[in-house]
């Protein structure tokens, strides 16, 4: 008798503890974000196929390019990226022995990551740790509160080689990178320089920078712009390099972050039928303690 007693109050903890647990996951799912699509926003010339204005030189194309400006701290450390030791603006990987070696490309034997072209930002030996530059971009965007950022960009650590006019370019090594995602002129989130080491010589990875903004963040409303910065950095390995830093494919997606509990497309029906049930074990199970021992 007292046997089959506990086996039936221990069969109605078991469900009454089952009943506690869905409750607890149903309450834990309604804290969760929900998400929507990824929506790209409009970037200018991201793969640096557009040479509009720019100085062509058999592979290569120097100044300004169509979108992106000229980033350089200390001011004016560039010139503008023109030239005679900075130079901002596009190579187009080529292929010296089209016949003998089809599909190697000089200083990125795979040839662009996207299109045909990559951005630069060169410096020749001896300007090392002058200061950092890059490029820049304002986009037509602001940062929205509740919403999910996603930068993308690849990183070219680009290898030593001959050019189309015959010069060697010794480019051992890697002068480190950062890319920035500000709004309103200010750093909201960045990559600075993680994938340095890890990048082999005439490759490219991808740097991915993110940010969740949320009801409020103090740069609200600001304009949204990207930063591709060559740290100019000398690599002691190679400290008789060139500097170089190539970029291609920017890319970035904006998610929308609803604070409206995901519960409401499950069903609070669920959570309330939980609830339901759980009293009504409690109660059962306290009718039937008092029963079976009053």
């Amino acid at each position: 008798m007292i046997r089959s007693t506990v086996q039936r109050i221990r069969i109605d903890c078991n469900e009454l503890a089952a009943a506690f647990w869905l409750i607890a996951i149903l309450l834990a799912l309604a804290v969760l974000p929900a998400t929507s699509t990824a929506t790209p926003l409009a970037v200018t010339n991201p793969g640096f196929e557009d040479i509009t204005g720019e100085t062509p030189s058999n592979e290569f194309t120097f100044g300004p390019l169509n979108g992106w400006g000229v980033y350089e701290d200390p001011i004016n450390l560039t010139s503008g990226g023109a030239g005679p030791t900075y130079f901002m603006g596009t190579l187009t990987p080529f292929e010296p022995d089209p016949i003998g070696n089809p599909g190697v490309f000089a200083f990125f034997p795979n040839g662009a990551p996207e299109g045909q072209r990559v951005g630069i930002a060169f410096s020749f030996f001896g300007s090392g740790g002058q200061g950092e530059w890059g490029l820049v971009q304002v986009l037509a965007d602001t940062l929205a509160p509740n919403t999910q950022y996603t930068l993308e960009v690849e990183i070219g650590n680009i290898a030593s080689g001959t050019s189309l006019g015959g010069q060697f370019f010794a480019l051992d090594g890697f002068p480190g990178y950062r890319v920035d995602l500000l709004a309103g002129g200010v750093i909201v989130a960045q990559d600075v320089n993680s994938l340095s080491g890890s990048i082999p010589e005439g490759a490219f990875a991808t740097s991915v920078v993110s940010l969740t903004t949320g009801a409020s963040h103090p740069q609200l409303n600001g304009t949204l712009s990207i930063r591709l910065v060559n740290l100019n950095v000398v690599d002691p390995a190679f400290p008789n390099s060139d500097l170089e830093v190539d970029f291609d494919d920017v890319r970035l997606d904006a998610t929308a972050v609803s604070a409206v509990p995901i519960l409401h497309s499950l069903g609070w029906a669920t959570l309330l039928g939980a609830m339901a049930a759980t009293g009504m074990l409690s109660i059962r199970l306290r009718r039937r303690v008092l029963g079976e021992f009053d």
